[in-house]
């Protein structure tokens, strides 16, 4: 290990800058987390790349910082980060691209890695006496490239991406097996077929190039520097809060909501604060966290009472309800982006597009009428004009009067039941994209040629219920996914035991499988008016997972034992086996306590049906007696 120094400029609280020397220490043996690696490299751990790729990926910042969407495209795999990357992510490129690249590189499916590139003995670049910080992380991201081509071997070619031409004639003939290209160049050798990437990165392309261009005339103030708007919020001259737009009045009304009662410079708050039209919003989007200083009292308005036509924005006359004057502000920074994917349309006529003013640009309408106009570089714009789109805002710029963004994909054409029902998903932020193959391999089949049979090692760890309790389902009409299901019994000392049964669904699914990050994503199974999207795949949620009636399953069960006023005297928690004897339906269990006719409730459960008249009888007074006894339970809780 050797000791050295590390000098920093850190800015302090107050907007000082200040000189730090911290030690920095360089180790040989930092691992590469490459699953090529010949050395003795302790590569442990999800985060490796793999072995089955042409190439290894190494993005300098700005690539990283530019080209981060491209970058998470699932078929681009085998990207190294360097340390150097993920330091310039957090520092120079905002809160809400870093945790973007975390997500990333938490995600095992997309086989990338980090390089501590920083920290390692033969890889590190101090920074040379007037060397500019950019020509510094540019060196440091080719020297790490260049170690690692030498790390592993020459048994893979390195491709560095970078974006700065003079990086590419500098660095680029220095080592074979070693390229330095930029991100267009890259995609058009590797990945010539992959359209959806090629067009993200026209639309990325000129929406920085548009960045680029100033008009020299703005449409909004600057935001005040960070420093002093967190200096502001402790002093109570500014105050934070998340935005949200009203959206019978998108263009001129907003409000910040206050996470709790706040305290002003001169004012105690315990309202939202009123933000009055498009420039004291000052390019805030809904969702987005702003900081908002107040007006005067003298310039409080009070809240609209007046319904506008959202697709032009305006209304013909203002009715202001100026009974109730409420704290009225402005927005002086944006403190966190919440942007999202947008669902958005085309304009009907080229002027509303805005083409005449900017050629090569077009302006589309969210789906939400919150969000204003994004305008987009995109060459499909004749062909999608009748087509629903997804698009992500990249910036908003104080002398642009719309936000810039980019084309991600079309949803299909407007008024489709399918494209209607994904613009539905993303505006919920509902993913939907089919399990992977890899994610369906980690689980068990249960087909005729390979059924699925249960462990005897598992059986026995595991509590048998299927011989000694009545267990049951209640559900809607229709119900594929058993997830639950209720017993009840007598016990010897004349105490009733209650149990619920959960399906053991952390048999199947281990932590931090493939399974289990798509399920944590996906949070939950989406049902809507014709169809449902799981959260798990059907061999789980519909079959291993569901507990069916008259099949064996594997569950998690509380059982208690309740006294006959129905106070609980004891509780056991564990895993069990269980085969559930009924499935029934809410209106059916309701016709067993409303004592219907006999045929009539036979015929409303099924398994009653296929036996002879005398057992169907006595079935069905042991579930009455169950279906009561749960009644009496739940009047009693209530």
């Amino acid at each position: 290990m050797i000791k050295t120094e590390k000098h920093l400029r850190l800015k302090t609280g107050t907007g000082r800058t200040v000189r730090v020397v911290r030690e920095h220490y360089l180790r040989d043996d930092v691992s590469c987390n490459s699953r090529l690696c010949l050395a003795d490299c302790r590569n442990e751990g999800p985060g490796l790349l793999p072995k089955d790729v042409t190439h290894y990926i190494v993005p300098d910042c700005q690539v990283t910082r530019d080209y981060l969407e491209i970058l998470e495209f699932p078929e681009i795999k085998g990207v190294l980060f360097t340390g150097t990357v993920i330091h310039s992510m957090q520092h120079q490129a905002g809160r809400r691209a870093y945790n973007r690249l975390r997500t990333l590189l938490r995600d095992p499916r997309q086989e990338c890695a980090v390089f501590a590139n920083e920290f390692q003995q033969y890889a590190y670049c101090p920074r040379e006496h007037g060397e500019t910080l950019e020509q510094w992380q540019a060196r440091s991201t080719y020297k790490a490239a260049e170690w690692y081509y030498n790390h592993l071997a020459g048994q893979i070619p390195v491709v560095v991406l970078s974006e700065d031409p003079q990086i590419q004639e500098d660095y680029g003939p220095v080592t074979p097996g070693v390229f330095v290209v930029n991100m267009g160049e890259y995609l058009n050798n590797f990945w010539p077929d992959l359209r959806a990437a090629h067009d993200i990165y026209e639309s990325l392309l000129a929406g920085l190039q548009e960045k680029e261009k100033s008009t020299g005339s703005k449409e909004y103030k600057d935001y005040l520097p960070v420093e002093v708007v967190e200096a502001g919020i402790k002093s109570g001259r500014y105050l934070r809060g998340n935005l949200q737009v009203n959206k019978h009045r998108a263009q001129q009304e907003a409000f910040v909501r206050m996470a709790s009662s706040s305290s002003g410079k001169d004012v105690e708050l315990h309202t939202d604060i009123l933000i009055v039209g498009m420039a004291l919003r000052n390019r805030a989007v809904h969702g987005d966290t702003v900081a908002v200083e107040l007006l005067p009292r003298s310039e409080w308005r009070g809240r609209s009472t007046a319904i506008t036509d959202n697709t032009e924005g305006v209304s013909s006359e203002s009715e202001e309800d100026t009974s109730s004057v409420m704290p009225t502000g402005k927005v002086v920074s944006v403190m966190q982006r919440n942007w999202r994917d947008y669902v958005c349309s085309f304009a009907e006529d080229e002027e509303s597009q805005g083409q005449k003013k900017n050629p090569g640009k077009v302006l589309v309408i969210p789906y939400d009428y919150r969000i204003p106009k994004i305008r987009i570089s995109t060459r499909q714009a004749d062909q999608l004009k009748d087509h629903r789109i997804v698009v992500r805002i990249d910036s908003w710029e104080a002398d642009s009067q719309y936000p810039n963004g980019h084309f991600v994909r079309s949803l299909g054409r407007s008024g489709d039941l399918e494209t209607e029902t994904a613009a539905l998903l993303v505006e919920n932020s509902i993913s939907v994209v089919p399990f992977s193959e890899g994610q369906i391999k980690e689980l068990p089949t249960n087909t005729e040629e390979s059924p699925w049979v249960m462990q005897p090692e598992e059986v026995a760890k595991r509590r048998d219920l299927r011989h000694t309790h009545l267990i049951f389902s209640i559900d809607p009409v229709g119900c594929e996914d058993v997830d639950d299901t209720l017993s009840i019994r007598r016990l010897p000392n004349g105490h009733l035991e209650l149990g619920v049964h959960i399906a053991d669904v952390t048999y199947f699914v281990r932590p931090n499988s493939l399974t289990d990050l798509e399920a944590k994503a996906r949070a939950t199974t989406v049902y809507l008016a014709d169809r449902r999207y799981d959260m798990l795949p059907s061999i789980l949620s519909a079959d291993l997972c569901s507990l069916l009636g008259s099949v064996d399953r594997y569950a998690m069960s509380v059982l208690w034992e309740l006294d006959n006023n129905y106070e609980v005297l004891d509780v056991w928690y564990g895993r069990t086996i269980i085969r559930s004897a009924y499935k029934m339906f809410y209106e059916a269990a309701q016709a067993v306590h409303d004592r219907k006719p006999e045929e009539e409730l036979i015929q409303n459960i099924p398994e009653l049906q296929e036996l002879d008249p005398d057992t169907a009888r006595n079935r069905l007074e042991q579930i009455r007696w169950a279906v009561d006894s749960l009644m009496d339970i739940a009047d009693h809780l209530r």
